[in-house]
């Protein structure tokens, strides 16, 4: 991370903290309509735009690291598969042989020579080109290059796997900008996965996304854990342009954080801006990054209709090498499932509201303008003349998009 960037954080933090009020200029957000979280025409149209129109992230290409490992993908209307190939690149591809759409690979995960169909044994090799057909002479006019198996564009960042329906999605790095940037020196890739935890929750899934970006929530919901290792107040939001943004927090230096433990494990290659902040990131639909030096989840959301949604939590930290896990997990584990069951023990009943008359629409404060980006976003994505007009965000935040001063004047 560059020193210029460290000193805008902190500046941008010593700002938030010292304000007694909304900064000068800043616009009053209008309420965002409940019924974009309880509408079926609105998530059908978000769910084609926004999930099937462009990059989200799948998860660690570590889980699918070897040639011939492979892991099924079906969190957007569609069967994929995701594998390593001979050349080691992860490719990811329709799971729908060019036969008769039977699936190629039936199992959750594993590793293959060959993608065989389970219906009439065609065969593809990892790269997905059409190797074996057979009673090949049966096909007239068969041309073997011209029926591999239907490729979906895939890419990976810092260890982390994309994939996008979306042909004219832009490439992944200017998709990510200054997220990449920010991100360089915490060195995804190299870390372990710790653990993991899934989460299905009776809400709309952008509501379950809300509660991650903002802080405003902490002393309530957090008194114990967040709200005792963060200070709320010194709290700088950055918005950032596709959707993305991030939050820099100061953390109370009190032996109440993680890397206090005695024990805990330390990522020395990032700079000290971590250790003295919770740094999170949103990349926009649904990867959500709270940093920690010690390691942390990478928290990925997925639509499950408009009243339910899963949260995929994938615990990462630094390499320990042989052995054992540390035992430090074990703890770290017990808390953080405490935490992020406290995000999410209210969203249920938010959404009972939010699909009666008694919710007439989302109030959000200065400090919840990530969350009105995000909407923002999702009405860029759909079109606004694709959405019925009472349930359209108006534009308000593009001047506070980055690139800008971060502090306001």
């Amino acid at each position: 991370m560059k020193p210029s960037t460290i000193e805008a954080f902190e500046a941008a933090v010593r700002y938030e903290d010292a304000r007694t009020a909304v900064p000068d200029g800043f616009p009053p957000l209008p309420e965002i309509p409940g019924g974009r979280y309880s509408r079926q025409d609105f998530y059908d149209a978000e769910f084609a735009a926004v999930w099937r129109g462009g990059w989200v992230c799948a998860g660690r290409d570590d889980d699918i690291r070897e040639p011939g490992m492979f892991r099924l993908f079906d969190k957007l209307g569609a069967p994929i598969i995701l594998v390593r190939g001979k050349d080691r690149r992860l490719r990811a591809f329709f799971n729908s042989c060019r036969h008769r759409g039977a699936p190629v690979v039936r199992d959750a995960c594993g590793k293959a020579s060959l993608l065989r169909c389970q219906y009439h044994s065609w065969s593809y090799g990892l790269d997905g080109r059409l190797i074996g057909v057979p009673d090949e002479r049966d096909f007239q006019g068969l041309d073997k290059t011209q029926r591999g198996l239907l490729e979906v564009r895939c890419d990976v960042w810092d260890g982390l796997a994309f994939i996008s329906l979306a042909p004219d999605a832009p490439p992944l790095e200017t998709y990510l900008g200054s997220v990449m940037q920010d991100m360089a020196s915490c060195g995804l890739a190299g870390m372990r996965t710790l653990d993991r935890r899934s989460f299905v929750v009776n809400c709309n899934w952008k509501a379950a996304i809300d509660a991650f970006l903002e802080v405003y929530h902490v002393r309530t919901i957090h008194p114990e854990t967040v709200g005792a290792m963060l200070s709320a107040t010194a709290a700088a939001m950055g918005i950032l342009p596709n959707g993305h943004s991030r939050l820099v927090n100061r953390r109370n230096m009190t032996g109440v954080n993680f890397g206090e433990y005695g024990d805990a494990p330390n990522n020395h290659a990032m700079p000290d801006v971590f250790r003295e902040n919770a740094i999170a990131f949103h990349v926009f639909p649904n990867l959500v990054m709270p940093v920690d030096t010690v390691g942390f989840p990478l928290l990925l959301f997925w639509p499950r209709g408009p009243h339910q949604c899963e949260m995929e939590a994938i615990f990462i930290g630094p390499d320990w090498g042989e052995g054992d896990r540390p035992a430090f997990w074990d703890d770290y584990l017990v808390v953080y499932e405490q935490l992020l069951n406290e995000d999410l023990m209210n969203l249920e009943g938010i959404q009972a509201s939010l699909n009666s008359e008694a919710f007439t629409g989302m109030m959000i404060n200065y400090q919840e303008r990530r969350i009105y980006w995000f909407h923002e976003e999702i009405d860029r994505r759909i079109g606004v003349n694709n959405i019925p007009a009472s349930l359209i965000v108006e534009p308000k935040l593009a001047a506070w998009c980055e690139a800008r001063d971060m502090v306001p004047a």
